[in-house]
């Protein structure tokens, strides 16, 4: 007599082989897959953090892992972020078992493709990169003999790079934050390369506002001045520009560019035009100069003392830090009185530096005036002292 059939045996051992069944084919997906990703390593390192030129483009490593000498086709891409400047190259390389250190001399069948022949004739003639961040990607893909079909996926390795010579250019005349009288003066330079004549330069002059630095102000505020087709290494401030203004601070620059392509900046220099035609002669009664009405837009003479008038309607009452500076330097003078009140109205203040804070004779200063709002208010001023004057 038969025995009867357990059913639930049966679907057990089904199941049982069913899972067996699915570990063994993801056993072996999974080690096809991690064979194929570990085939061939490439290895950046070396030139991570150089900038590439047609030697040190081929200077990386690659580990075969496949058990046997392999052919491969190394396909490597130059992009630069936020343009179109690219290269591309294609090589074929043979690998030994193991580690293999790649280099110019070992590839072969080499092919190249530029976005620009100037960005080629800058590559290999004068062994430059472009200013600028780039991805360097190697990718790898293995071969069958005396075929092109592929073995496996191609294996990507990358780095980023930045190029950023600061040292291509070095500015020259005015120099860094030097007081000078000409209202349209010589701007001049430098370059540090070889090939100077072939390059062309882009000229920046803006206003340095208060509270900025020099690299901000030159990035982010409208220049007052702009020539981006300099061939000469100097350029005089043209008359027909925006006039330059008297103890406005300036900031200028230089860039460099290679047939269109920027090839690094000069770091930006400070100056400002100061006035030394003032009648030192004592006028019969100082008048109070309204800072708030003038703000920095001319220059007065205070003998012995600085006579200044501030006007408040905006509400009952506020307060003014004071500071006076050099115009030679950025030293602060130290008052007695470093807090002023005010008062709704006019408000008048007599600043006796004969007395309280002796300064040099025939010296070009800056008072400034922070309110509580952090408003700057300024008055350059050329002093005369009272012993020196007949």
């Amino acid at each position: 007599m038969n025995k009867p059939i357990n059913i639930a045996v049966i679907k057990s051992g089904w199941l049982r082989a069913s899972v067996l069944c699915t570990i063994l084919v993801l056993l072996m997906d999974s080690g096809k897959c991690f064979g194929q990703s570990q085939s061939v390593v490439t290895n950046l390192s070396a030139i991570d953090g150089l900038e590439l030129n047609p030697e040190n483009i081929f200077n990386y490593q690659m580990i075969n892992n496949t058990g046997s000498t392999k052919d491969v086709t190394v396909k490597g891409s130059v992009v630069y972020r936020s343009s179109g400047i690219s290269a591309r190259y294609s090589c074929q390389v043979t690998l030994q078992n193991g580690f293999n250190q790649i280099s110019k001399e070992k590839v072969h069948n080499l092919s190249w493709e530029f976005s620009s022949q100037a960005f080629r004739e800058l590559f290999f003639t004068y062994r430059k990169m472009p200013q600028g961040t780039y991805e360097y990607c190697v990718n790898v893909s293995l071969t069958t003999p005396h075929t092109e079909s592929v073995m496996d996926d191609p294996q990507a390795e990358c780095i980023y790079q930045t190029v950023n010579d600061l040292f291509l250019i070095n500015l020259v005349d005015p120099e860094d934050d030097a007081k000078i009288y000409e209202h349209n003066p010589d701007l001049s330079w430098v370059v540090n390369f070889p090939f100077a004549s072939e390059l062309t330069y882009r000229v920046r002059v803006a206003e340095l506002k208060v509270g900025q630095n020099k690299e901000n102000a030159i990035v982010r505020n409208n220049p007052v001045y702009q020539d981006d087709k300099v061939t000469m290494t100097n350029i005089i401030y043209p008359v027909t520009a925006k006039p330059l203004k008297v103890f406005q601070p300036y900031v200028w620059t230089v860039d460099a560019f290679y047939k269109g392509i920027l090839l690094g900046g000069a770091e930006p220099w400070q100056f400002t035009i100061i006035e030394d035609s003032l009648d030192n002669r004592p006028p019969g009664k100082q008048p109070y100069v309204d800072i708030r009405v003038t703000n920095g837009s001319s220059q007065v003479v205070a003998i012995g003392s600085l006579n200044v008038k501030y006007s408040l309607r905006e509400q009952r009452d506020d307060s003014l830090t004071v500071k006076v500076r050099f115009l030679t330097g950025a030293k602060d003078i130290d008052m007695k009185e470093q807090k002023l009140k005010v008062n709704y109205g006019d408000n008048f203040y007599v600043f006796d530096f004969y007395k309280n804070n002796p300064l040099k004779h025939n010296g070009y200063y800056l008072l400034t005036l922070t309110n509580q709002a952090g408003k700057i208010y300024r008055l350059p001023f050329k002093y005369l002292n009272p012993d020196f004057i007949k």
